[in-house]
């Protein structure tokens, strides 16, 4: 456990430090989530199937989740060519996760269901949303302006 906490500290710092090693893995890093979430719509549109009190309530989550997994696999390809469109698209991706973190924190039943969607919230979408929001800042200084 020590190691891996380790290992886990001196890599966030490389990521804050904006380390070139650390960055030529965001990519895989950010496809890797975008997977995890994809696996996630799925359980999620099988679970809510119905369930919701609202009308398209299911669907409304499901088709948020989606344009978060393309914004993170697009914001992946951007930042692996090193493209002018990287801010734009990171920070859209951003707002997208903020608004995911804020609305199933609000939206959520009092209980088990209110704390496990603050937990996702802190410990998923928030995290990504700075990180996001953090290459939005880095991309200009780093990005030669012929790129594309």
């Amino acid at each position: 456990m020590r190691l891996f906490l380790g290992w886990l500290r001196s890599w966030v710092r490389s990521l804050l430090r904006f380390d070139p090693r650390a960055m030529r893995l965001m990519p895989a890093a950010l496809l890797l989530i975008a997977a995890g979430l994809t696996a996630w719509v799925f359980e999620l549109g099988a679970v809510l199937q119905g369930q919701a009190q609202v009308r398209d309530w299911s669907s409304t989550w499901v088709g948020l989740d989606l344009m978060e997994v393309t914004g993170l696999v697009l914001t992946a390809f951007l930042l692996r060519r090193r493209s002018l469109y990287l801010a734009p698209a990171a920070a859209v991706t951003a707002t997208l996760f903020g608004l995911d973190a804020w609305f199933d924190v609000l939206t959520s039943s009092p209980g088990a269901d209110w704390y496990q969607s603050l937990a996702a919230a802190l410990f998923g979408e928030i995290p990504l949303t700075v990180l996001l929001a953090a290459l939005v800042l880095w991309a200009p200084r780093h990005i030669p302006a012929h790129g594309q």
